[in-house]
């Protein structure tokens, strides 16, 4: 009798961890990629199927939907004392509360007249933009990205698009068109929702000079006497950060600080779209152990390095 109730016990566990392994799943979405986000974007509670396991990927996305996703996903909040709620709002609808928050936040949501319509992708793009804009401000590299039906694009949205491409948010087809007027679908929506919260996490509040833990030091031995000393910084957003040496203080016990600071890109220059490594270097006594902090008026803070011919990895 035992026996039986072991296995028993047992199955139920196996059932519920199961249970618990798909609870995140929709039948309806094939593809593994857009099955990850989806379940990623569900298990946050910023989206929900039409049924229990059906999220109905290709089907249009609403005014409504759109708005209600838009709120949800970059967590807006309203104003205490906000304008009134849009006059096109019913009140008692169950997307009137994000409606309003949109709104408090910039969101174009004044002009829509039917919030049964169905979003084009060019309409979803500017809401989309302006919901990223509501959680901070983000600079992009002074690039234009070739779209191939941009004639198609309405010209208010079209600022908007280059944002969405220039970070990654939204992408073309293959054939560098994004079809501006087609309506967008809720995986494609979906799909840029993502994106855009990868790009909001990995860039918002970050100062590329903020923590000093990402500095790396490295100590190259030159000769028996000279040690060069190389200080990195990676992951810069571009080519024009830097880093740079102030001065070189020594100490009793055969000590010595280096000050340096991060130096940011030249305002109006353009540099390519690509992740760099700030570095610089000097040369030192190799009998002395060397620190390095940021220049005071900088990031605050201090790296050891190991004694002299050691070498940070």
């Amino acid at each position: 009798m035992n026996k039986f109730k072991r296995i028993a016990a047992a199955l139920m566990a196996f059932c519920c961890l199961a249970a618990a392994s798909s609870a995140y799943a929709f039948s309806d979405i094939k593809d593994a990629e857009q099955e990850k986000i989806a379940a990623s974007l569900q298990s946050q509670g910023i989206i929900s199927g039409v049924s229990a396991d059906r999220f109905a990927p290709a089907e249009p996305l609403t005014a409504a939907q759109g708005i209600q996703l838009l709120v949800k996903a970059m967590k807006l909040q309203g104003k205490v004392d906000g304008p009134p709620p849009p006059a096109n709002v019913p009140a008692k609808a169950w997307y009137a509360q994000a409606a309003r928050i949109a709104a408090d936040n910039g969101i174009s949501v004044g002009q829509i007249r039917d919030w049964n319509m169905k979003l084009t992708k060019e309409q979803f793009a500017g809401m989309l933009h302006q919901a990223v804009k509501a959680t901070g401000e983000y600079s992009t590299i002074e690039m234009y990205v070739f779209v191939k039906d941009d004639g198609d694009m309405s010209s208010e949205y079209k600022s908007a698009l280059q944002f969405l491409l220039l970070t990654r948010i939204a992408e073309l087809d293959a054939q560098d068109r994004f079809h501006p007027k087609q309506h967008i679908t809720r995986m494609e929506a979906a799909e840029m929702i993502y994106n855009a919260l990868k790009f909001i996490q990995s860039h918002q509040n970050q100062d590329p000079g903020a923590s000093e833990a990402d500095v790396s030091v490295r100590i190259e031995k030159v000769n028996d006497k000279v040690n060069k000393i190389v200080l990195s910084k990676a992951d810069m957003p571009n080519p024009g950060y830097g880093l740079v040496i102030d001065r070189i203080e020594f100490l009793p016990g055969k000590k010595a600080v280096a000050y340096y600071h991060l130096t940011y890109p030249e305002p109006g220059k353009m540099y390519p779209q690509v992740i760099s490594t700030a570095t610089a270097s000097f040369y030192l006594d190799s009998s002395l152990e060397i620190s390095v902090k940021t220049t005071p008026g900088h990031d605050q803070g201090s790296i050891s390095v190991p004694g002299p011919g050691k070498t940070i990895k």
